[in-house]
């Protein structure tokens, strides 16, 4: 018997739950009102799961963390490529709230790791070129441009910072249903306004006037509209909406890896055309939004050196006189 129930246990397919705190959160992200609906946490609990199968995957595809610092600036491809010097990355690290509130909390820490998010993009420009012994003018390149560069997810060490991201990830698939209800919730308010407007011409028509037929017509139809769009705001209805978000994460929430080579001014080269170019690994973080928003992300180590202290009010009294 105990030889059956071992054997028993080793084929049981192991299920997972979610924590309910968890679940909580992905409700109230999409909707506070999902917690009305009946055992909506019993509910969502297959949905999770698959979520979180899916948010697993897509960190364990990132890229090893790189260090971001003012001191690597000069000979860390990615640091290089998203910043244009060595004091902008200081800012950044320095001006990075949660960086600087897990620092002070981790006085013992020299560094800890988080991902930079910016948006990034590949700009046509011409520039020179060399091609042997002559220089070529107005030859037409891909240059690499970052802007909006900030930290985000600061953790203490990488399978902490990879349980953020998972976290993080199932947050903006509860976002994208989030955003679904708000149009609904923004077309219904439209039904309403538009249902009242025709009510009112319909209720000063006489039937014998020859628009009454073509009015009666549009309440009945505008009617349908708002009922249906009504119901689609029921607590069982979203709860149905968050559900398919979770399950189907995958269509609406994409992580794409880009590899680019780049020289010291950023610009895209072959591999064999700049002794000084290396090669960077970017991954983008797309979300269906009506259209798709794409942010770039890079898993980065920061050190504590390169958090600047606040300066004390005579400074910055004496910088705003002078």
């Amino acid at each position: 018997m105990k030889l059956w129930n071992s054997l028993t246990a080793l084929f049981k397919p192991t299920v997972f739950s979610c924590d309910p705190s968890l679940l909580n959160a992905l409700a109230d992200i999409a909707n506070p009102r999902i917690k009305l609906a009946s055992r909506y946490q019993a509910r969502l609990q297959n949905a999770c799961a698959i979520a979180v199968s899916w948010s697993g995957r897509s960190v364990a595809l990132l890229p090893a963390p790189v260090e971001l610092s003012s001191s690597s600036w000069n000979t860390e491809p990615h640091t290089h490529a998203a910043f244009g010097t060595s004091e902008s990355v200081q800012e950044t690290i320095s001006h990075s709230e949660e960086a600087q509130t897990w620092f002070a909390q981790n006085p013992l820490a020299d560094h800890a790791y988080a991902v930079l998010v910016m948006q990034s993009q590949l700009q046509q420009r011409y520039g020179m070129e060399v091609f042997g012994d002559s220089v070529r003018q107005d030859v037409a390149q891909q240059v690499f441009v970052c802007r909006a560069q900030q930290l985000s997810q600061v953790a203490g060490s990488i399978d902490e910072l990879h349980s953020k991201l998972g976290q993080r990830l199932l947050k903006l698939v509860a976002s994208h249903a989030a955003w679904h209800i708000e149009a609904r919730e923004q077309f219904k308010r439209q039904l309403e306004a538009e249902l009242e407007q025709v009510r009112i011409s319909w209720r000063y028509c006489k039937p014998t006037e020859a628009r009454y037929a073509a009015l009666t017509q549009q309440v009945n139809q505008l009617s349908t509209e708002f009922n249906a769009c009504r119901s689609a705001l029921e607590p069982e209805a979203m709860l149905a909406l968050l559900e398919t978000s979770l399950t189907d994460a995958n269509s609406h929430i994409k992580l794409e890896t880009q590899r680019l080579n780049l020289n010291k001014m950023g610009v895209v080269v072959s591999n064999d055309a700049d002794a000084d170019a290396a090669e960077i690994t970017l991954s983008h973080v797309l979300a269906e939004r009506g259209q798709w928003l794409d942010r770039t992300i890079v898993p980065v180590k920061i050190l504590r050196t390169d958090i600047i202290p606040p300066k004390d009010f005579s400074q910055r009294l004496d910088e705003v006189l002078f």
